[in-house]
């Protein structure tokens, strides 16, 4: 057999035996995944991730086995993962044989009968529950694409195309679905190592971490790197509050993200990779290290994929729930076994990273993308986005809003109406502020609605950023000093400790804004914040320099309500127990016992037409203003 060396990485001549290999691979897994398509039977399909998880879907599942088997109903069970409306979770798909599928939720285990009713022929029996049609065809139920909350999605989603749409848990669904091609295609076709990430610099790929760094130029650091010990690592230690579009990916399209990684390993010479997973994330860390485990099986992963002299190994590492190892070099010092401290930089990750060897390091959107560019072409990935942002991403909306949930978007979408497609703001409070980017992240203020976007050049303007994915819609019933408090808390509790300026100036900022919300703000305390601001950017990584952002947010665009509270003493939301004592304004007022009965804690005392409250035991919830 003739060999070549292609891009300092030696590989089989004999692409036909590649090709071969592969090919018997998806057409074993496509007519699985046909069969499973259009079932011989009905089948129930529970959405099981940790957003349904969270919501019961368990008890669900278990609910709808018990009825079949009670009624020992022509029809299996099944999984797949959430569409994206979380706040309708638990969800359940019904797939009939001729290829339909319909959505249902939020499905209860009161439920679970209608359910099995709709699948066994009884049709409409859960047509209260149906939120649309996700393929096939209905006469009375409309497409789930139809649906207000996608509204802002293109029209054929990418990132995401398979979800709901495939058991997780199946390599065979993933690979039915087109999955693996772009990698096989790779190594059949003869494809050289820079002309992969010459794929991705000509689609401008941007790393999906929140920085946009191009992915293909920070491949070719590694590509250019010295020596033949080369690691491919994927950061999926996503901690921000509020975001949990990387968890999506990890669970509901476990593949897509292994062969992003190997085609990665492909263009840069690395024979070996992580993904380092935050420990929270338990159902994403079983879901990952089962497809690879299926990966290896099938020869996709492994010695000598498909018949090639192509090696590549790859493992999951769990975190321990630290915080800053979201920060690559923390990370990499965590692979490793030791504390999770950020380095001093330089040297940088492609030239000294894990274990001291030439490392790369991206996300888990960032390397998701690769098999979709290499598949369909530079030109195909640019039709989405903006001239500075090119393509979708995953984002996740929460905070003050009734529909929470995710949504793959272009880079530019309006941000008014993505809020729109939410629900607007709940229970018609008005929108204050907008959260982007968690703890490191900014506050922008409601008025940049109009004009704010989805690209980071929008939020410039703010002195704000975009961040990695992570929304949360901020109503004006929740003041801004008590987000900057919980956050500067957080920020402090989560310094690796090595750098007192880190550590010393959150735990200073946690103070001042702790004295302010029990009524003790101080004219000073603005001067301060910007001192301990400046002397935050001495810190020796990103988690010290970017913790004042929202601070400098409130700051800068929240100054007015910022004085208020501390300087006049006034909390007009009426949330800061230091600042507000609730009293009987009329003793005679019947409704007065209505609040007596409602109240958590006993705070009231005395007699019938002589209550008062006692500051002690009240907690400040406000419960009492609802109905007194």
């Amino acid at each position: 057999m003739v060999n070549r060396l292609m891009g300092g990485m030696k590989l089989s001549s004999d692409t036909a035996q590649i090709q071969g290999n592969f090919s018997q691979i998806r057409e074993d897994a496509t007519t699985v995944y046909e069969r499973w398509r259009k079932p011989q039977r009905p089948r129930i399909d529970v959405a099981i991730d940790t957003s349904s998880l969270a919501n019961g879907a368990l008890a669900t599942s278990n609910a709808i086995e018990q009825i079949a088997n009670d009624r020992n109903a022509a029809i299996d069970l099944g999984q797949n993962h959430g569409y994206g409306m979380q706040w309708l979770q638990p969800l359940v798909t019904v797939t009939w044989p001729n290829g339909t599928s319909v959505i249902y939720g939020p499905v209860n285990p009161d439920d679970a009968a209608l359910i099995v009713d709709e699948a066994t022929g009884r049709s409409g029996a859960a047509s209260a529950l149906a939120i649309g049609v996700l393929s096939g065809e209905h006469t009375e139920i409309p497409s789930i694409r139809e649906h207000p909350f996608f509204a802002q999605e293109p029209e054929q989603r990418r990132l995401i195309a398979r979800i709901g749409l495939t058991d997780p848990e199946v390599m065979e669904h993933y690979i039915g679905s087109g999955g693996w091609a772009a990698f096989a295609r790779v190594l059949y076709r003869g494809m050289q190592p820079d002309g992969v990430r010459q794929e991705l610099i000509d689609g401008a790929h941007g790393g999906r971490g929140g920085g946009g760094f191009p992915a293909g130029v920070k491949w070719n650091f590694l590509a250019g790197a010295p020596g033949d010990e080369h690691y491919m690592v994927c950061n999926a230690d996503e901690g921000d509050p509020g975001a949990w579009v990387n968890r999506v990916v990890m669970e509901g399209d476990p593949h897509l993200l292994i062969e992003g990684m190997a085609i990665a390993a492909f263009a840069t010479s690395s024979k070996r990779g992580f993904i380092y997973i935050r420990e929270e994330y338990p159902l994403a860390v079983e879901r990952m290290e089962q497809a690879i485990r299926h990966a290896e099986a099938a020869g996709l992963l492994g010695d000598n994929i498909l018949g090639s002299e192509f090696s590549f190994q790859l493992e999951v590492v769990k975190g321990a729930g630290s915080y800053v190892c979201g920060e690559e070099t923390g990370l990499l010092s965590s692979i490793q076994g030791q504390r999770g401290q950020p380095r001093i930089r330089p040297p940088f990750p492609a030239a000294v990273g894990v274990f001291m060897k030439p490392s790369n390091v991206n996300n888990v959107e960032t390397f998701s993308h690769v098999p979709l560019i290499l598949q369909n072409g530079h030109e195909w990935y640019r039709e989405y986005g903006t001239e500075a942002m090119v393509g979708t991403r995953l984002f996740s909306f929460s905070g003050d809003i009734p529909n929470t949930g995710f949504m793959e978007l272009p880079f530019g979408a309006p941000m008014q109406e993505i809020l729109s497609a939410c629900g607007g703001v709940s229970d018609g409070a008005e929108l204050k502020a907008i959260h982007s980017g968690g703890p490191l992240g900014s506050l922008v203020p409601a008025s940049a609605m109009p004009t704010l976007t989805l690209e980071n050049n929008s939020f410039t303007p703010y002195d704000a950023m975009m961040g990695s994915g992570g929304i949360v819609f901020v109503s004006d019933r929740t003041h801004l000093v008590i987000l900057n408090e919980f956050i500067s808390e957080f920020v402090e509790e989560e310094s690796c400790g090595r750098c007192t300026t880190c550590h010393g100036g959150n735990q200073r900022m946690t103070e001042i804004f702790r004295r302010i919300m029990n009524g003790d703000g101080r004219r000073a305390d603005a001067a301060n914040l910007k001192l301990i601001d400046d002397m935050l950017q001495q810190s020796n990584c990103v988690h010290g320099q970017f913790s004042p952002k929202p601070m400098r947010n409130l700051l800068q665009h929240f100054r007015e309500d910022y004085e208020e509270l501390a300087l006049q003493r006034r909390d007009p939301t009426l949330t800061l127990p230091g600042m507000t004592k609730f009293r009987v304004a009329n003793p005679r007022d019947s409704k007065i016992e209505d609040a007596v009965a409602i109240c958590p804690v006993n705070a009231f005392q005395g007699s019938v037409g002589a209550r008062s409250i006692n500051d002690d035991a009240c907690i400040g919830c406000g419960a009492c203003t609802e109905v007194a």
